[in-house]
């Protein structure tokens, strides 16, 4: 067997996945399928509700199915003009008894409310109806129901998506005890109108939280992007949800292909919701397919505990992702093949996030996470750079410094150059990339009216943006500068705050200076 599909065997394993193929059960239709023709009413019955989920294959997600129990839904009881005589919940093994007189229908529900979990799959991204399948029951006996995937109609994957993301927020509590506000995952087949992204609060007030889930091309469903089947990319932003909750939020987001080098908040946070994913499902290596066996491919194979040949350093979120498995792994919990010297665990380290994140004027990156352990003790200084040394990661992680600290009525002079490979390696990248962006940090220390003034020197390209930023990286204000200058000014609360100055999207590389007054 070879490494990668040994790989995916221990993937599979690690997710928990039981049984497969068709059963007796089985129902034909997504939506309305009979499982017999007897429609009488019935006191009591019996049910078990499992779901067909797809596993990675070098060729894209399997064609063969595999059955899992759908935990922990809610499913109705109807009866023939679809009053709801009772609510049930299924245990964690899809198991539901129900008791209603005169039901004639079953109706499972892709949403769980229980135990403090609020998790919706939607249609909706104002968190509106779930998916749903409809059964058709028999007469007071015991049923196997499958919520299927295969057919046309077929919203199996819902139901896919909707327990990964209930295993990520069971090992969030595992880790940290803590239970985290109401989520909707707006997932439409055949739809990829909106990246897989977590979007933040939606809608805004409401303490709901929002993460889209691509589909697939409508018509394009066996060679075309879904990520419904794919648990590490549902638990990456399963992850972004998680740590902007319980810790910070260091990145205003963008494009961050493999192999470069972003800007280190970007890196941070996409690297660190990789290594969640892996953690969750207990093995190092992440996948994310495109399209269905034989058509598809893998689009993401990474090994987190191997490394990759790509650049290393701050800017790296394969990088970000490989560290922090390594810090973690060797605990019992998450296995350790490279012997590396440090065994914190998974929840330790979460932990340690959100520690750092409580820090006045947290706007985390890896050198200053590590740097973070090192300082509170969990891990001492020399296994840290041993630990460097085995992935040939950079030992300046221990030194050093992002973003710039800014001091109010100061003058900087600085570059970005969105244009020239960056010389820590990798190819440039516009916007993005680490040398097209600078990102300062001031505190006001009362509530102020700043001026933010940036002047072009020498230059090539397009647009250069000044961008101010609040320290959850919410956007507070931008200007487009295609001049020689640009001014930002604001009226501010007392706290931190970040300035972007950044290649517009065009490729640009200029020579500036940049002032910060405070009147």
């Amino acid at each position: 067997m070879s490494a990668p599909l040994r790989w995916l065997v221990v993937m599979a394993l690690a997710y928990g996945a039981i049984g497969c193929g068709a059963s007796l059960g089985r129902v034909e239709t997504g939506a309305g399928g009979a499982l017999g023709a007897d429609r009488q009413s019935t006191r009591a019955f019996e049910l078990r509700l499992r779901y067909e989920a797809r596993e990675p294959t070098l060729h894209g997600a399997s064609v063969r199915v595999h059955l899992r129990p759908a935990r922990s839904i809610e499913v109705l009881a109807l009866d023939d003009d679809g009053v709801v005589l009772e609510r049930a919940i299924t245990d964690d093994l899809g198991r539901v008894r129900l008791h209603a007189e005169g039901a004639t229908k079953l109706r499972a529900l892709s949403q769980i409310e229980i135990d403090g979990y609020s998790v919706l799959v939607s249609k909706s991204r104002e968190g509106g109806a779930p998916h749903y399948f409809d059964f058709d029951l028999l007469r007071g006996e015991s049923e196997e129901l499958v919520l299927a995937d295969v057919d046309p109609e077929g919203i199996g994957g819902a139901f896919h998506i909707l327990d990964t993301i209930y295993t990520g927020l069971r090992a969030v509590r595992e880790w940290t005890g803590e239970v985290l506000p109401p989520l909707t995952v707006r997932y439409i087949r055949d739809d990829n109108s909106h990246w897989s992204q977590y979007v933040g609060e939606y809608p805004d007030g409401s303490g709901r939280h929002l993460i889209y889930l691509m589909g697939g091309e409508p018509g394009r469903r066996h060679r075309s992007d879904g990520d419904e089947h794919d648990p590490h990319v549902i638990l990456h932003e399963l992850a972004h949800f998680v740590f902007a909750v319980l810790s910070t939020n260091s990145t205003p987001g963008g494009m961050h292909p493999t192999g470069h080098l972003v800007e280190p908040g970007l890196a941070w946070e996409e690297g660190r919701a990789t290594f969640f994913a892996a953690a969750v499902l207990r093995a190092p290596r992440y996948f994310d397919t495109l399209g269905f066996e034989p058509h598809g491919r893998l689009l993401i194979d990474t090994d987190l505990e191997r490394g990759g040949d790509g650049p290393k350093g701050e800017g790296s979120q394969e990088a970000v992702a490989e560290l922090l498995w390594d810090l973690a792994d060797g605990d019992g919990e998450l296995p350790d093949l490279d012997g590396d010297p440090i065994a914190l665990g998974p929840g330790r380290l979460i932990r340690a996030m959100i520690d750092l994140g409580e820090r006045p004027g947290a706007y985390p990156s890896l050198s200053s996470f590590l740097q973070h352990l090192i300082a509170v003790g969990d891990v001492e200084r020399a296994p840290m750079e041993r630990l460097l040394a085995m992935g040939n990661h950079p030992s300046s992680l221990l030194e050093d410094r992002w973003p710039i600290e800014l001091a109010l009525g100061s003058t900087v002079s600085d570059k970005i150059d969105a244009i020239n490979p960056p010389k820590a390696g990798g190819p440039a990248l516009k916007a993005t990339g680490i040398d097209a962006v600078r990102v300062y940090r001031f505190e006001l220390k009362e509530a102020s009216f700043i001026e933010a003034r940036l002047r072009i020197g020498s230059r090539k390209g397009g647009a250069i943006n000044l961008e101010l930023r609040d320290i959850r990286a919410k956007l507070l204000g931008r200007t487009i500068g295609k001049g020689r200058e640009a001014t930002l000014a604001r009226f501010l609360e007392p706290g931190f705050y970040t300035i972007y100055i950044r290649d517009g999207g065009d490729g640009a590389a200029a020579d500036f200076e940049f002032a910060l007054t405070v009147d």
